[in-house]
């Protein structure tokens, strides 16, 4: 008996998969007919959905956003800051210092010194011309504390608008494979600590390699006794922003060496010029500081008859599903599965070669764990959390469709009534790192979105058809199975 229960079970698996498109007519009849003690039903239920502006994020990404730029389907305003340390290696040193002092009469100089802000997209117009400044931190910002993305770096004492600044304008219109700007650090440097005045930044942090090489051996060591990191603010222009992929802190500097000849009287002098880099890395903090339009965001999270997904940190979708309704008379029933879609609503101009993109993946998430998921950098399980991909084509074209959360269904039934939210889910705009392993490509981090991408969803709205029968454009399709009884 067991067997045969098992083998029923494993087929009602197989049918129901093949079964995961817009209808389900004439699925129980189909599968009772090969199976006579299984009943196979199925059903649709109105969902409910609305917009809830996300105020901030986990500011916890690799990457940075810089610039500013309003969205042209919203009319929504985003600013992009962000703060970066950086990475020294253990193995660090500056070429021989005697040799760059003989190039300096005496002295350890940097001929040149510069923030390389390297991006991989930009979004808006890329001629639009734009202002930075970057600012180096009073004291670094501890490692072990979450940070989101509405910190404010001034008011919290991590940099001051006096602490020492360097600007430049920039824009976005490279045309080479290698996008970047460069912020120079090239005027006198007035260390904060003891007052001593050097030649650029550059020369303040080989000198003190000289003094003190010890505070270059470890990240913690030179963060806290060299360089806390920069904070790099948008001050000027609006029209673009650039996706961070790296900042560096490149110096040059010349040695000078002196080639004794053997006759003693030829003697020669080799010139060169070398340089030294620090990067933002894994290893150290790169936190964005996001500021969008309050206003603007409360009155677009109001419209009633669409909702939204946008990123980085405005608007997620809030969906009750319901529980009481698709369990009822079927507590005992297996629920084989639960197929939810959200149609997009396409843009106005969808044509607008400025429009954000439409987030490519998003996060199903218990509304109540929302927090707790990206702090503790949970992956989606498939049970309490799942993503979903945007599909233009198929047979859920233009959408977002969660195949089966049949497993979320039952979790949340045992959880009735625990708490005000214990049916309500959130759909956020993530980024999914994968890795390989061997011949399997797996996810191994789920971040906010970051990026700027933006898009409507369908409300779900319970109203009332001609035939006074309750309806959604939303809807959750489900199929039951249990055995007769005999």
């Amino acid at each position: 008996m067991k067997i045969l229960r098992l083998l029923t079970v494993l087929v009602i698996a197989a049918l129901t998969f093949a079964a995961c498109d817009d209808t389900t007519e004439g699925i129980g009849g189909s599968i009772t007919n090969k199976i006579d003690n299984i009943n196979i039903s199925n059903s649709a239920f109105n969902v409910t959905t609305k917009s809830i502006v996300a105020d901030s994020v986990l500011s916890r990404n690799n990457t940075g956003l810089i610039g500013k730029m309003k969205d042209p389907e919203t009319g929504n305003y985003v600013k992009g800051d962000y703060m970066t340390q950086l990475s020294v290696l253990p193995t660090f040193s500056v070429d021989t210092l005697d040799y760059i002092k003989q190039a300096n009469n005496g002295s350890i100089e940097a001929d040149s010194c510069y923030l390389l802000v390297s991006y991989n997209a930009s979004y808006g117009d890329t001629i639009a011309p734009m202002k930075v400044t970057a600012y180096e931190m009073t004291k670094p910002m501890a490692e072990d504390k979450e940070y989101y993305s509405n910190y404010d770096a001034f008011k919290e004492g991590w940099v001051n608008e006096n602490n020492q600044h360097w600007s430049s304008n920039y824009n976005l219109s490279n045309t080479s494979d290698v996008k970047n700007f460069k912020i120079y650090l090239n005027k006198e440097y007035k260390n904060k600590k003891d007052g001593k005045t050097y030649k650029n930044y550059g020369s303040y942090i080989m000198q003190t390699y000289a003094e003190h090489p010890e505070y270059f051996k470890t990240n913690f060591k030179f963060l806290h006794n060299v360089c806390p990191g920069f904070y790099i603010k948008n001050v000027g222009g609006t029209g673009n922003m650039a996706k961070i992929w790296n900042t560096e802190l490149i110096f040059y500097w010349t040695r000078k060496k002196t080639i004794k000849a053997k006759d003693g009287v030829t003697d020669s002098t080799a010139v060169s010029i070398g340089y030294n880099r620090f990067d933002g890395t894994e290893e150290v903090l790169q936190l964005n500081k996001i500021e969008n339009d309050t206003k603007n965001m409360k009155k677009l999270a109001s419209q009633q008859n669409w909702t939204y997904l946008k990123s980085p940190a405005g608007i997620f979708t809030e969906v009750t599903l319901p529980i009481e309704d698709i369990m009822r008379g079927h507590e005992k029933d297996t629920l084989n599965t639960a197929t939810i879609s959200f149609p997009r609503l396409n843009n106005e101009n969808e044509d607008n070669p400025y429009n954000f993109a439409t987030p490519s993946t998003i996060l199903m998430v218990q509304k109540d764990s929302l927090q707790s998921f990206f702090e503790k950098s949970k992956l989606a399980d498939n049970r309490t959390s799942y993503t979903a991909s945007y599909s233009s084509t198929g047979t859920y074209k233009n959408a977002y469709t969660f195949q089966n959360i049949a497993n979320l269904v039952s979790a949340m039934y045992k959880n009735k009534g625990k708490g005000e939210n214990w049916n309500k889910v959130v759909l956020v705009p993530v980024n999914v790192i994968t890795t390989t392993q061997g011949y399997t490509t797996v996810i191994s981090k789920i971040n906010h979105d970051m990026s700027l991408a933006s898009t409507r969803l369908k409300r779900g709205v319970i109203t009332t058809d001609s035939n006074g029968k309750e309806t959604s454009p939303i809807q959750i399709k489900v199929i039951y199975s249990k055995f007769k009884e005999e």
